[in-house]
């Protein structure tokens, strides 16, 4: 019998212990990473039960009368142990969107783990969401540099690599994130984009604290100045530059292109993938400046979709499984 039990604070030892071990998870989803910012949203994650053990946990919010998965993490979905058996895959989909139709939720917003972050690949959700007639509202444009092929960097990034060289760039692994925010990432959103990092400097010290292997600060500095730095986000095969910044002397004298070009080498011998982040600007908008210096380390594009639909249509998953019995 499959089961939907809404998420509270005794199950969070049950929560976190499956997080770790499930087929299409990361450290995002462990309570003590999402908790950080919990007073902003009104937590609405249920964990899935099948013949009383523990198969998935859905990690959500609500807003009113939707469901968002989640909008505090930049994606979400069914985080299942495994994902094989179309058929019982496809129930517990069920399960979980006709528990939210059942509450009163019309609408989910839906958000799938990239299959580059996955222990294995498997994309059924987009055939379910299809199923559900989702639409697709947002494609993020996530660059990727795939280990698995020969790495081929941009002679324009080797030359700048040379730069920082020559500049006697030093580079360190020193999670030094009070220098990063206050004098390079802040100042540069905020004077550039007139925005924010998404984290404060607060929190990016609390969640470094709370997660030391999975979140660090890499800085490059010359003549003991910072010029630029990455914030990384360790996902058991793949690195994630979570925050990549630099001022002008950091760009101009290649100082910043010496930091990637020692952390995609260094990465190379134990990771599958090094990701570089998103080129996206607000809504479906992209930069395209930072497309071609994302490329220029061979990076390639792997969508990361947001998708939306009512709960009305759930029942179209149920006469599917019903139909192959």
């Amino acid at each position: 019998m499959i089961a939907v039990k809404p998420y509270t604070n005794d199950l969070k030892e049950e929560w976190n212990s499956f997080v770790a071990n499930a087929d299409n998870s990361n450290f995002l989803f462990n309570r003590n990473f999402m908790e950080y910012h919990s007073n902003r949203f009104m937590d609405a994650s249920v964990l899935l039960y099948d013949e009383d053990a523990l198969v998935g946990i859905f990690p959500a919010n609500r807003k009113e009368n939707i469901v968002f998965s989640h909008q505090g993490l930049t994606y979400g979905g069914l985080i299942l142990n495994e994902r094989r058996n179309v058929k019982k895959l496809i129930e517990y989909y069920h399960s979980v969107f006709s528990y939210f139709s059942i509450l009163g939720i019309t609408e989910i917003v839906y958000k799938p783990v990239p299959s580059y972050l996955c222990k294995t690949v498997n994309d059924l959700e987009h055939f379910v969401l299809n199923i559900l007639n989702a639409q697709v509202s947002k494609v993020d444009t996530a660059f990727v540099i795939d280990y698995k092929n020969e790495i081929k960097f941009q002679e324009r990034r080797r030359r700048s690599v040379k730069k920082g060289e020559k500049a006697n760039t030093e580079i360190k692994f020193d999670n030094d994130f009070a220098a990063y925010w206050n004098h390079i990432l802040v100042p540069n959103l905020r004077d550039k984009f007139g925005s924010a990092p998404v984290h404060s400097l607060e929190e990016i010290q609390l969640l470094h604290a709370r997660f030391p292997e999975q979140i660090k600060q890499v800085n490059a500095y010359i003549n003991n100045e910072i010029v630029a730095g990455v914030t990384l986000f360790d996902f058991n095969g793949c690195i994630h530059c979570q925050y990549i910044s630099s001022n002008d002397f950091g760009r101009d004298s290649g100082a910043i292109d010496l930091l990637f070009n020692k952390l995609i080498n260094l990465y190379q011998k134990d990771k599958l993938f090094f990701g570089l982040g998103t080129a996206n600007n607000s809504g479906n908008d992209i930069n395209i400046g930072l497309c071609e210096w994302k490329e220029g380390w061979g990076a390639k594009i792997h969508a990361q979709f947001h998708y939306k639909f009512k709960t009305e249509n759930t029942n179209a998953l149920e006469r599917f499984f019903k139909s192959h019995a």
